[in-house]
């Protein structure tokens, strides 16, 4: 090794940044010729400043070895470069605590010193550091003895950061104008300098602050020019800072897939940093996110991990806004002590930090708090109050979002006149403003207003203005899961025009806006307009590795959990396996989010044209009539189209009769679990009582419409919890449905058109995947019936039946028939799966697949279940299969008799050989079961979706 003396500076810092090992640098140090010096010092502590932003690393060990050379000088001045030093990286690190004692010596040192150029900038950063801790008030104190001692010094420069750092403060209390006077000093202060970390700081938080204050393009402009010139001066860190910023402006956006890809490909580099902080930062960006998409589970576990972070590292400010934003997917969670609990511990800390706008933010959340209470005077003055605070602090969408809840408040205490005055207000805030996500609620508020005060065509127009903001907000997702999320509470302006337009006597138009409202992500999905989660593609990164070792120990721990039997042993470890798979799953969730979020490439989405009555009646044949229900309130309506005939029967029944009759229903299926036995003493009470609830809900749902029903086969395209209903057997008093009429059923209009005109490739060759258990033994008669009736189909059963069998026979099959035991999961209905030969196949799986198959069976049970989203989405197996390519669909609502059902499938395949429509041999098939078994239980369970 070349020797070096320490008497040259620049020589010694050069060689010690090639060294990257503090060790290795004392050692290189204490090898060298020549003693350190106060210059060796001050050039270490430069270059550890220059080195934060570009090579973190490097300078927190740089920040041990002047620790090192201080000892070795060891005066005050020596001591305290060093102590600045590792402040400020402890500072860039977030440890803001940490950083504290560091400075207070630093600063100390310095003024002993009587260097005021030195002690100035001292205090610059350690008014930030203690920003960060939200320790305001002595911040503000040190800037004042910081701008007294750099005026002294006559350093214009660092005049600049202080500027900076007041602007920082300012931000951080709300302040947005003084925040950005002080910023527009700094950076005039800097023009025609190289200071290029000043520079990038101010770019950034001008940035933010012109967010908050939804200057929207000045904010993009400034992150994208701050982005630009970070990568040109190599500043990798403070880019990554940009992008975040720029994330954030998608998500202000409603570009929610473009601001979580960033945010992902932002939070891997501060992982890779080490850099705690900005993780939590991301999370907590992510959580908001997740809050909009009403992702509200999700939402409050990774708020609360952030929380805990920055409670750690005593960030007050970010812990605050973590607990809020728990509080609020709390709160859309009905859990409403600890949506309380959460809001108010978050309001104490913003008060402490004398935070208005955050303190008006959590009022607003504790505002919806009290509606849900039906205390709606307490909650208007909360919504006025936090308005007020928003237009002080000039953050126009804020405010107009608090003037909406007022004005809903007023609404529902029936004061019209206060409810427009404050609609008006946030009408006039939003003027020339892109905020969709306060504009559709607002439009849909003065429609409501102007429709209750007679004024119908605004109303329309109102409400058309909002409809169309919020598809607007919707089109910019990309993930099918995530897009029905995002519906789940944003779909009752579809339910306000619908009954404006059935009040006008529009009911064509009415019934368009029903079409528009339902099934539209599924819709999506079956027009290839959007990508679904679990596309995978061929790419092994390490993510899709962990995807696929959670899936074979999902496998595992599913398998495990079907076979746990009734003794308390088995119980206790049935739990730890349910622990274990809840786990998993949501690894795997988060895990799927991330691919496909980051995923490029994504497919434009496409205007569907919602079906006109006038196509509907061309596509039904001569004998159909189509029944599509809808809700508006807590009333359900009907539209009933045939070959030429078009109705709509308004107020059949209210949700909550039905909802009582489904109850009762599901409990008398329930009593089939009791064994046998229990069934055969009881069977004629068993028949009556399932018999009445079932004719209860002809009464509500058939009778007022029986008249219009004229053809021989009927497609129900049923609305919210009529999705649970089997519509072949209400009964009424002498007969079921299914004794008159066919049945087929679609989730909308649109998807049963799209199932129709999808084109089949014919082909003779059928797969048939079998696996029976001890709870489904009768599987094997039905796959030997099957052998006879399907002469040219493959058969896989047992352990054959795998998954790569129905991967690589599925896309060509003409039919498609599994029989295996299947599970519908209520709690987590994406993980509804079927139970093949070597695994379990579950929504995830079904979506890759490619089927080519014109009619899938799933003979298993609860195959049909699917759990009813907001916007009628459906998501169980059906969707998956649907997705998958299949335009006919028969599967089961409930846990079906495996005896019955072999029976079932043997006349529904002889059936459909015969040459009758596949809704002709259901009913054939079923009428045949009847016979034999009178309950509904045996024969009502199957439904064929989609072409009939």
């Amino acid at each position: 090794m070349v020797s070096v003396s320490l008497s040259n500076p620049e020589e010694s810092l050069a060689a010690l940044a090639q060294i990257r090992d503090a060790a290795l640098q004392r050692a290189f140090i204490s090898n060298a010729t020549g003693t350190p010096t106060h210059v060796l010092i001050e050039s270490i502590s430069t270059k550890i400043r220059e080195l934060l932003p570009r090579d973190p690393d490097l300078a927190q060990i740089l920040a041990e070895t002047i620790f090192y050379v201080a000892s070795l000088v060891d005066t005050p001045v020596a001591w305290a470069y060093a102590n600045r030093s590792r402040a400020q990286v402890l500072y860039t690190m977030r440890k803001s605590a940490d950083a504290e004692p560091f400075f207070n010596q630093a600063v100390e040192l310095f003024a002993k010193a009587g260097l005021s150029g030195e002690l100035g900038r001292t205090l610059v950063a350690q008014m930030d550091n203690l920003m960060y801790l939200s320790r305001y008030t002595e911040a503000l104190s040190v800037a004042g003895r910081a701008r007294s001692a750099l005026d002294k010094a006559n350093d214009i420069q660092y005049i600049s950061r202080l500027e900076i750092a007041l602007g920082n403060l300012y931000y951080r209390l709300n302040k947005y104008s003084e925040s950005l006077a002080h910023y527009d000093r700094a950076q005039k202060t800097l023009e025609n300098t190289d200071d290029f970390l000043a520079i990038a700081s101010i770019g950034l938080n001008r940035a933010y602050v012109l967010t908050e204050m939804n200057r929207f393009d000045e904010a993009v402009q400034s992150f994208e020019l701050t982005k630009e010139h970070c990568e040109k001066h190599g500043m990798t860190l403070w880019a990554a800072i940009a992008d975040r910023g720029i994330s954030q402006m998608h998500f202000r956006r409603g570009n929610y897939s473009t601001a979580l890809r960033i945010l992902e490909q932002v939070r891997r580099k501060h992982e890779e940093l080490n850099d705690a902080r900005r993780v939590g930062l991301c999370d907590m960006d992510r959580a908001e996110i997740y809050l909009e998409l009403n992702l509200f589970d999700d939402a409050a576990s990774i708020a609360g991990r952030a929380h805990e972070t920055f409670e750690r590292l005593g960030n007050k400010y970010e812990a605050g806004k973590c607990l809020t934003y728990q509080g609020i997917a709390e709160f859309k969670l009905l859990n409403d002590k600890d949506a309380e609990k959460a809001l108010v511990a978050a309001r104490a800390i913003f008060v402490i930090e004398g935070n208005d706008v955050w303190v008006a933010v959590i009022d607003l959340w504790r505002a919806q708090l009290l509606i849900r209470q039906q205390q709606f005077s307490g909650a208007q003055e909360l919504a006025q109050r936090s308005a007020e605070v928003f237009e002080k602090q000039q953050a126009p969408a804020r405010a107009a979002n608090a003037r909406v809840l007022s004005a809903q408040s007023w609404l529902e205490l029936e004061e019209t006149a206060p409810a427009l005055r404050e609609a008006q207000k946030a009408l006039d805030e939003l003027e020339g403003y892109h905020a969709p996500w306060v504009s559709y609620q607002l439009y849909n508020t003065l429609g409501r207003l102007k429709e209750v005060n007679g004024a119908t065509a605004e109303a329309e127009q109102l409400y058309l203005k909002a409809i169309e903001q919020m598809e607007s907000l919707r089109g910019n997702i990309r993930l099918d899961e995530m897009r029905m999320s995002f519906g789940r509470d944003k779909y009752q302006v579809y339910e306000n025009i619908v009954n404006l337009k059935l009040t006008r006597g529009d009911a064509r138009s009415a019934f368009q806006f029903v079409e528009r409202s339902k099934s539209r992500t599924l819709i999506d999905l079956l027009e290839k307009n959007l990508e679904t989660v679990w596309d995978a593609g061929p790419d092994e990164s390490p993510r899709l590795q962990r995807i696929r070792k959670i899936r074979e120990e999902l496998n595992i721990f599913y398998s495990r959990l079907n076979e746990v039997g009734s003794t308390a042993r088995a119980a206790a470890a049935d739990t730890v396996t349910k622990e274990e798979i809840s786990r998993r799953e949501h690894e795997l969730v988060e895990l799927l989010r991330e691919v496909g979020s980051e995923k490029s490439g994504w497919a434009t989405l496409q205007s569907m044209k919602i079906p006109q009555v006038e196509e509907v009646q061309a596509m039904l044949g001569p004998d159909e009539v189509l029944i599509e229900y809808y809700t508006i309130a807590d009333r359900f309506q009907a539209f009933i189209i045939g070959h030429q005939t078009f109705d709509v029967v308004q107020d059949l029944t209210t949700k909550s009769a039905v909802r009582t009759s489904l109850k009762g229903l599901t409990f008398q299926l329930s009593k089939f679990h009791l064994g046998p036995v229990y069934v055969q003493n009881h069977a004629a009470h068993l028949l009556g009582a399932i018999q009445y609830h079932l004719g209860e809900l002809h009464r509500n749902l058939i009778e007022p419409i029986h008249s219009k029903l004229k053809g021989r086969s009927l497609i129900f395209v049923p609305h919210s919890l009529l999705h649970y209903l089997p519509f072949q057997a209400l009964y009424d008093g002498a007969e079921y449905l299914i004794d008159s009429f066919d049945i087929a059923r679609a989730p909308s209009v649109s998807v049963l058109k799209i199932c129709r005109e999808k084109k089949i490739q014919k082909t003779e060759q059928d797969l048939v995947l079998a696996v029976a258990d001890e709870m489904t033994p009768y599987i094997n008669e039905e796959v030997e019936a099957l052998r006879e009736l399907l002469p040219k189909g493959l058969f896989f059963v047992g352990s054959e039946a795998r998954e790569d069998k129905l991967r690589r026979y599925g896309q060509t099959a003409g039919k498609l028939h599994i029989a295996a035991h299947g599970i519908f999961r209520a709690d987590n209905p994406m993980f509804s799966s079927l139970k093949l030969g070597d695994s379990w196949l579950n929504l995830f799986d079904i979506f890759n697949l490619q089927l080519g198959a014109e009619l899938t069976v799933l003979s298993a049970c609860e195959t049909g279940m699917s759990a009813v989203w907001e916007g009628d989405e459906l998501l169980g197996l059906a969707r998956g299969f649907l997705y998958a390519g299949t335009p006919s669909l028969v599967v089961s609502l409930w846990t079906v008799n495996d005896r019955s059902t072999a029976q079932l499938m043997r006349r529904f395949y002889e059936e459909l050989q015969a040459g009758r429509s596949k809704s002709q041999a259901l009913q054939e098939a079923v009428l045949t079961v009847k016979a034999e078994y009178p309950h509904p239980y045996y024969w009502a369970p199957f439904i064929l979706m989609g072409k009939s």
